[in-house]
């Protein structure tokens, strides 16, 4: 059987030898929230034969989910190693896969595939969020323009010891959420939590975070982390609804001070909310990165 660990900060090394050697983009097993969700989700790990194995519970012991392995072994060897281990354990199987050929083609008719179109991801070029260039941006130029003609603003690199401050923010934005959406307040919750986590351990994560400043109010702030070595995963992004455009350029000012290695900037999916999903494509992602959940038929539950 498969031996799986906790994935927890201190694993940040070894993950990286496989998140630096295979290009995932794909937000949802990046090392941050791998880690941070760990609290719903209890993502583990396990590495066989070179190749690292990531899942998380859906149903805690019952139905997992995986990610695609990261390795050069055989795709088809490790999925039927991955089969066979969640029959002895008599647990539902999942997948979270890309495209539906990665499964139907190695193992035809033996699992159920859906899309979720509220799970896909919003990948940029970090240079188009950065320049907004062009007529497609010319709304965005206007409203950021706007902002800077009324705001005397500054840019403010965030690290671990900034904690207090983004939390006093977070908690005006919260407030300002709850009189809109109170439905959402237990993800409110949770994400206050994850919040919580990527200060505790910003270093491990290798977090990369940044502020709006009004002289000494932070009206918005910004918190990223690596998926790889090209693609910044924006993990969190927050604004006061008072200041008009702080979103905007909160959103701008993060992709010019990003490290210079990152080309592509992921904005993670929408949750099927339509205002968050009609403002993510207002920026004019390069592409969606497709999630399907492919479950394995012989469902042992």
């Amino acid at each position: 059987m498969l031996d799986f660990q906790p994935i927890k900060p201190e694993n940040n090394e070894l993950f990286w030898t496989y998140y630096e050697q295979f290009k995932n983009q794909n937000a949802e097993n990046s090392f941050a929230n791998l880690c941070c969700y760990s609290f719903l989700y209890q993502g583990e790990y396990c590495v066989i034969d070179d190749n690292l194995l990531t899942r998380i519970h859906f149903d805690y012991g019952k139905q997992l989910c995986y990610y695609m392995p990261l390795g050069n072994r055989d795709f088809k060897e490790v999925t039927q190693m991955i089969i066979d281990d969640s029959i002895a354990k008599k647990y539902q199987l999942n997948f979270i896969i890309e495209t539906p050929e990665i499964i139907e083609n190695i193992f035809p008719q033996q699992f159920d595939i859906i899309s979720n179109r509220n799970m896909f991801d919003y990948l940029y070029l970090r240079e188009d969020l950065q320049f907004l260039k062009g007529k497609k941006y010319q709304p965005k130029r206007n409203h950021i323009n706007q902002f800077v003609n009324q705001y005397a603003y500054t840019f403010k690199e965030i690290h671990k010891e900034d904690r207090e401050q983004c939390m006093q923010m977070l908690s005006v934005w919260r407030e300002q959420e709850m009189n809109i959406s109170p439905e959402y307040k237990r993800d409110y919750d949770d994400e206050k939590n994850v919040i919580e986590y990527f200060f505790k351990y910003f270093n491990e994560l290798r977090m990369y975070g940044g502020a709006i400043m009004l002289d000494d109010k932070m009206i918005a702030f910004s918190l990223g982390s690596p998926i790889n070595a090209d693609t910044f995963d924006t993990n969190i992004e927050k604004a006061d609804r008072n200041y008009m455009g702080a979103y905007a350029i909160i959103n701008k000012e993060m992709a010019a001070h990003m490290p210079e290695n990152f080309k592509y900037i992921n904005r993670e999916e929408d949750k099927g909310i339509m205002g968050l999903r009609q403002a993510k494509l207002s920026y004019k992602p390069l592409k969606l990165i497709e999630k399907y959940v492919a479950t394995y038929k012989n469902n042992t539950l």
